[in-house]
């Protein structure tokens, strides 16, 4: 990154020569026509030729250089912003981690691209000019000095206005991406309530917020651009205004003085390129602030013990959980212990927090209270990283990625044909690993869908696995089918159901006569 940087930095200066060797060549051209209209100007026509494509080519090679420069970064954004989404107790909507990983990642991108090197340019650019005019010609070269120290009073005011508005324009975006989300998932519910007039109609609202934002900080970013150009205005007129009195007193060569005329306006280029490369990429100062901030909040991970390599021991001590919705204070503790390779179901009536245990079980949720032990050391103490890897969990509605059954049963993992045919005869389910799943695999029965579901858990290698209503919706001999694929995984199994199942035990979750399930 450091090397492409340094490299569009480098053909940016270069850049600033071939400038200067350009105003000098056309200025003397125009001097030596002024003096003698007889004067040869193929040399000089040669040179500018010569110049104009070098300079092309400087343009051409600095974009895939800004390119390259903001590729990788790109890609860690992403990983990390990922990783960090995905982590334990994390809980922004979905929507609006989309929009921050396509559109605020591009965002980012672009700034990084454009903005960065521009603005290294900013600096370097003029320094090196005014250098220039002050060794051809030092009262110009003041004149322009003295106007460019203008620019960071206008600047600063209108760049913290700038700040704050695209911060607020980024956060109507991930509100929009938020509640169009939430529309899109309950619009036939919404539909069959007679309510979906309404809501579009409040997305319409939300929607209107958001283009009035965007004015206002467009109107931020029209008004930057004037200051530069007046000052860039005033400076050019001010330098002519000089020059052309010290030409009427004879105090001045014809071809100084229009060599540093055409160089002055390009002093002021680079800050004008600057400042629309930074607005063009106005989202990315909200995007990068949301990043941070979600990179800031996400747990660490890394630092805990590995997890067991072998089928561990699970010990829970007061373990109470928090139920989303419910008074979880009124819960009951729960005690327990499950030997390696054994197998346990967790019951209770619905709405107690079984689900939740298991999802705690995993390392997705605190614990309201208490304390997990695998293999005597707290959960809490072991890297998250490694504990995923080594459970295998089956959610109550678990969704499918993909669009066939190989890419719903694989998940990415390099599996090859034979052992996914061998889970699916396991279970007794007889389907091709072409097939189409469709939306929400809508294509297979609720039983199919159970199956496929358990099929796909128990492809992985794990130690322990966590159930969630296995044999929901599955006769008895399927439900008998899926218990003895389970069994003979022989791994530290929890099951939450409702039905009685051929266990080595069963962990009751209660609740006093208050609680209302």
């Amino acid at each position: 990154m450091r090397g492409s940087l340094a490299a569009a930095v480098a053909l940016g200066v270069f850049n600033v020569l071939l400038t200067i060797a350009q105003a000098v060549v056309l200025a003397n051209a125009l001097g030596g026509l002024f003096r003698d209209a007889r004067t040869p100007l193929r040399g000089d026509l040669v040179a500018l030729v010569l110049l104009a494509v070098c300079r092309a080519i400087v343009a051409l090679l600095s974009e895939p250089l800004t390119s390259r420069l903001a590729r990788p970064v790109r890609h860690t954004l992403r990983a990390r912003a990922l990783d960090a989404t995905l982590r334990p107790g994390h809980r922004d909507a979905p929507d609006a981690f989309v929009q921050l990983a396509t559109r605020g990642v591009d965002a980012i991108e672009t700034y990084l691209a454009t903005y960065v090197p521009a603005l290294v340019l900013s600096v370097g650019a003029p320094v090196a000019l005014l250098a220039w005019m002050a060794f051809t010609d030092p009262w110009s070269a003041l004149i322009v000095t003295a106007t460019i120290a203008l620019l960071p009073v206008f600047m600063i005011l209108l760049g913290l206005e700038a700040k704050e508005r695209m911060e607020r324009s980024w956060t109507k975006q991930q509100e929009l991406a938020n509640y169009f989300g939430d529309v899109v998932r309950g619009l036939a519910t919404l539909k069959a309530h007679n309510r979906s007039v309404a809501v579009t109609s409040t997305l319409g609202d939300v929607g209107d917020e958001l283009r009035l934002s965007t004015l206002q900080t467009l109107r931020v970013a029209f008004l930057s651009g004037f200051a530069l150009e007046l000052l860039s205005s005033l400076a050019t007129a001010l330098v002519a205004l000089v020059l052309g009195i010290r030409l009427i007193d004879g105090r001045m060569r014809l071809t100084t003085a229009l060599a540093v005329l055409l160089v002055t306006p390009e002093v002021y280029v680079p800050l004008r390129r600057a400042a629309a490369r930074f607005h063009a990429s106005s989202d990315a100062v909200g995007a990068a602030g949301a990043i941070l901030d979600l990179l800031d909040a996400a747990p660490s991970v890394g630092d805990g013990e590995p997890a067991p390599a072998t089928p561990p021991r699970l010990e829970l001590r007061d373990v109470r959980v928090t139920v989303s919705g419910r008074d979880h204070h009124t819960l009951r503790s729960l005690s327990a212990e499950l030997d390696p390779g054994a197998i346990v179901a967790l019951e209770g009536p619905s709405g107690v927090g079984k689900s939740t245990l298991l999802r705690a079980l995993a390392g997705l949720d605190p614990l309201d209270q208490g304390v997990i032990l695998v293999d005597g050391t707290p959960l809490s103490d072991i890297d998250a990283e490694s504990w995923h890897a080594t459970c295998a969990w089956l959610p109550q509605d678990p969704l499918f990625a993909g669009a066939t059954v190989r890419e719903a049963l694989t998940m990415g993992e390099a599996y090859d044909d034979a052992r996914l045919r061998a889970a699916l005869e396991e279970l007794d389910l007889r389907l091709d690993l072409d097939r189409a799943l469709g939306e929400g695999a809508e294509g297979l029965s609720a039983g199919q869908r159970r199956r496929l579901a358990l099929a796909r858990t128990l492809l992985r290698p794990a130690t322990v696995l966590l159930l969630d209503e296995p044999t929901a919706h599955l006769d008895e001999a399927n439900a008998t089918l899926a218990m003895a694929a389970v069994r003979r995984r022989a791994v530290t199994t929890i099951i939450a159901t409702h039905r009685r199942l051929e266990v080595d035990g069963a962990w009751q979750l209660a609740a006093p006569e208050r609680f209302g399930v």
